[in-house]
């Protein structure tokens, strides 16, 4: 084979070998003496020398090494006719000879090196039982992904014996969907010559069946260092891939009824505010009637305070929806703390003098100074938080004073710690209902709905509020004397505001044109009654195709368009989607969306459906003005 370089080999104690592409051999005499085979053997007396756990290994490596004219590193183990083993390591290497295609290769027999290593046999018997018995799945398996081995566990988990297995490979167990990601997973594991950590993937049984297993694929090397096979243990996860589904499924359901119930409150809110707009809105109009009688007067006065009462139920209950979906968005602005305190005050000042209370308000420095701080947070909901707590105060207490205390503690160089606490001198709480004071629908006492009226969501709103700005909200009270809620919130500190810069004009300075498109009948008179005596000119539709063909005849040069959304024929977001695409006028001026929708979510579509503003309903009048002044003043 090799002429006189077989003696240095055999010196060297190496044998050499030459396999042929059509499958003859060439082996050099120490080659002979390794397997314990005469010269003139076949093929298959030199195979059935390999162990039978390694032939598939040594011939599918030796076709590779053909196939992509590499080279080949690896170990196998020899079965001798008396039953001993040989440990072999091999290396070879393809080239074109000759006869044509041929790879050679050098054995050396490291039997005795095994030996040497004293590797500890009962160790090794240990692993066995371990893997005959294991649960699990103990797998084995070449760098191409041909099984080496396969735990009996394979009975019961796959339906297949392990001996059916062996010499497969182990892509064909794979859910064929489930095969890319298997495939890529692997080729990653190899690229970092390491594990990825579990690794999930779905295996077919062998009666069709789908079984979720997760293993953690370790790489094995040979004393070369080289990579010669995977061993991996795999576990049935499929209880757990069950329930994770299921959760999945309780999720989605979950998630739908929240929708489902956040559309309910949004649609009885709209049907609730439809109504109420008429009726708050014409009591107002109708108190400012100088002719009215007094007894009339206040009629009228008891009829607006119920509405807006009603109103105010409207809106907690909105706000808790929107609170526990996380719909409700925080709106961050500019706010001198002493100015809102002293406004929220103002506004609930007649009810206290009503029932002979005096609200004394003390602020502490820095809030104090010649130049007070301003701060930066949401100042609507911490108005909307401190307008519940004296309401309550003053709710329930019958004689004596209402103290507010505001004060602010720096919080580094830029943060300031706003506290502002409420105390009333009224009927107190005892340590029971303390415990539930916060807790939705929840009152201090059954009997306190009867006698001071209250949803019992106020408090738990306010809390719920407080925690989404970062910021807490406590009590401390004592059964006949009285309450105290305490308010802290962390918040930026911010450059004064000019006042003037703070307020949105109300006044319209100049006579426009106006198109309003509302079908309900008493909101069209209504708003009418509102904008008559600001020098507009109002012209009417009764529904969004109404309006898109008044702004497409072009002989009304309309201003702007206060477009109700829920109308018959053609809704108000078809209607400004269709004026929009209208040349000329139509696709600039502004259209101001009228509306008992009044999520954050509700209001940014309308901004993306093409209006220019929003004003929610109940239509407040200053609510109406300042945003027809601010649209005119966007589009001039």
């Amino acid at each position: 084979m090799l002429g006189d370089e077989h003696a240095l080999l055999e010196l060297a104690g190496v044998a050499a070998w030459k396999y042929f592409f059509d499958g003859q051999f060439d082996f050099s005499p120490a080659m002979y003496d390794m397997f314990e085979l005469e010269p003139g053997c076949t093929g298959q007396d030199v195979l059935a020398r390999y162990h039978p756990d390694d032939r598939n290994y040594v011939t599918r490596g030796i076709a590779k090494t053909f196939a992509t004219k590499g080279t080949l590193s690896s170990h196998y183990r020899i079965q001798l006719p008396n039953g001993n083993i040989r440990q072999v390591l091999s290396r070879a290497t393809y080239r074109d000879g000759e006869k044509g295609p041929e790879v050679v290769g050098v054995n050396i027999n490291v039997t005795s090196h095994f030996e040497e290593m004293k590797i500890d046999f009962e160790e090794v018997r240990k692993f066995k039982f371990i893997a005959e018995n294991a649960r699990d799945l103990i797998i084995r398996y070449s760098s191409d992904g041909i099984l080496r081995f396969i735990s009996p566990s394979a009975n019961f988990m796959l339906g297949y014996r392990p001996e059916e297995l062996v010499g497969t490979s182990i892509f064909e167990l794979i859910d064929s969907e489930e095969h890319p990601r298997a495939a890529d997973a692997l080729n990653r594991i190899i690229l970092q010559k390491g594990s990825l950590g579990p690794t999930e993937v779905l295996v077919k049984r062998k009666d069709g069946s789908r079984v979720w297993l997760e293993g953690n694929l370790r790489p094995a090397h040979n004393v070369f260092g080289e990579l010669i096979e995977w061993v991996d243990v795999l576990r049935d996860i499929s209880e757990r891939k069950d329930a994770e589904r299921a959760l999945v499924k309780a999720l989605a359901e979950a998630d739908a009824a929240a929708e489902a119930k956040s559309q309910f409150l949004a649609n009885m809110s709209h049907e609730l505010r439809t109504p109420l707009t008429s009726i708050i809105g014409f009591s107002d109009l109708l108190s400012r009637e100088e002719m009215l009688p007094e007894h009339s007067r206040d009629f009228v006065n008891k009829i607006s305070r119920a509405s807006r009462t009603l109103l105010n139920v409207v809106n907690d209950v909105l706000d808790l929806s929107k609170l526990e979906s996380g719909a409700l968005e925080l709106d961050f602005t500019s706010f001198n703390p002493v100015r809102l305190i002293e406004d929220a005050i103002s506004l609930l000042a007649p009810q206290a003098e009503s029932k002979g209370l005096d609200i004394q308000l003390k602020v502490e420095p820095p809030l104090c100074g010649a130049a007070p701080s301003w701060l930066h947070g949401d100042d609507m909901r911490i108005n909307q938080v401190l307008l519940n707590l004296l309401s309550n105060a003053i709710k329930f207490t019958d004689n004596g004073t209402i103290a507010v205390n505001v004060s602010a503690q720096p919080r580094g160089a830029s943060r300031m710690l706003l506290t502002i606490s409420v105390a009333d001198s009224g009927v107190g709480m005892s340590a029971d209902q303390l415990a539930k004071l916060f807790d939705r629908f929840s009152q201090a006492d059954g009997s306190i709905s009867r006698r001071y009226g209250g949803t019992g969501l106020g408090l738990a709103i306010s809390r719920r509020l407080m925690e989404l700005m970062g910021g807490s909200i406590s009590v401390e009270s004592e059964p006949g004397r009285g309450s105290c809620f305490t308010v802290e919130v962390e918040l930026d500190v911010s450059e004064p505001v000019e006042e003037a810069a703070r307020e949105s004009a109300v006044q319209l300075d100049r006579s426009i044109n106006i198109l309003l498109a509302e079908d309900h009948p008493a909101n069209r008179e209504l708003l009418g009654a509102l904008l008559k005596d600001s020098g507009v000119k109002l012209s009417f539709a009764t529904n969004g195709a109404e309006a898109l063909s008044m702004m497409s005849e072009g002989e009304n040069d309309f201003d702007l368009v206060l477009m109700d959304i829920q109308m018959p024929v053609m809704d108000g977001v078809s209607a400004t989607k269709a004026i929009r695409q209208l040349k000329g006028r139509g696709a600039t001026v502004p259209i101001i969306a009228l509306s008992a929708n009044v999520l954050p979510g509700q209001i940014r579509q309308y901004e993306q459906d093409g209006f220019s503003g929003h004003v929610g309903k109940p239509i407040n009048v200053g609510a109406l003005f300042a945003a027809i002044s601010n649209a005119l003043h966007v589009t001039t």
